[in-house]
């Protein structure tokens, strides 16, 4: 589980913002401001989501929703994490679209220091870029990350990109990157080709530990892997998870 110092620090620096962007939503609203109003709003969203997430993975009342599909298990981050962080992401895209577009052309009553409209627009209109392949892959995938195994690999995805590797590819799963002193809740898969693929664990499982041990067992265990053939891996997870 990430610091609760850092947890701490974040809330307390995201929460007043979404505050204040809220309150400006409804100023912006009733000044008859909308396009503004949309502009705070999906800010407020954005902070206001992210905290959500923070909280909910801090307190560890996370729980994995696991699927058996086809041959595969997919697992799936808690659903109050993975609504958050979908809420939050669309927020963002959102604001940035709307300010992008409509600040060049004088429409909006946002302030901005002198002269430095245009390094507005041109991160908003970068963040839009962005975020038209985060939203994209949400859809496609039906969320922000998840983890799919099968006999043959496993495959990790998050709101950019996707990425299969066979369990002989997998050189090491890990609970801290080479040059942290401690698990952060986080599970990091080394490949053979030394890349590493970061799975943030404790979105799915309280401090991550359940599901980076669930995945290392079917790397470990080969003879095992018949099960997510079956569901029966499915079981397997639901139970490590409630503790059984």
């Amino acid at each position: 589980m990430k610091s609760p110092i850092a947890v701490a620090f974040l809330c307390i620096v995201f929460a007043p913002f979404g505050i204040f962007c809220l309150t400006w939503t409804l100023r912006f609203v009733m000044r008859g401001e909308y396009l503004s109003a949309v502009v705070a709003l999906g800010f407020a969203v954005f902070t206001l989501g992210l905290v959500a997430m923070l909280l909910s993975v801090a307190s560890r009342k996370v729980a994995p929703r696991v699927t058996y599909d086809d041959g595969a298990v997919m697992v799936r981050p808690d659903k109050k994490v993975d609504g958050s962080l979908m809420a939050s992401t669309v927020g963002a895209y959102v604001a940035m679209a709307v300010y992008a577009v409509f600040a060049p052309l004088a429409m909006l009553d946002i302030d901005v220091p002198s002269g430095n409209q245009r390094y507005f627009v041109f991160i908003c209109a970068a963040g839009v870029f962005v975020g038209v392949l985060s939203l994209r892959q949400i859809i496609r995938r039906r969320g922000t990350s998840y983890l799919r195994l099968t006999v043959d690999g496993v495959e990790t995805g998050n709101t950019m990109t996707s990425v299969k590797r066979s369990w002989e590819e997998v050189a090491d799963i890990a609970d801290r990157a080479k040059k942290e002193d401690r698990p952060t809740g986080t599970t990091y898969i080394v490949g053979d080709d030394g890349r590493m693929r970061e799975l943030p664990t404790d979105w799915y499982t309280p401090g991550g530990g359940d599901l980076r041990e669930f995945l290392r067992f079917y790397w470990q265990h080969p003879e095992h892997r018949s099960e997510l053939t079956d569901g029966s891996a499915a079981a397997r997870l639901r139970s490590q998870a409630r503790g059984a």
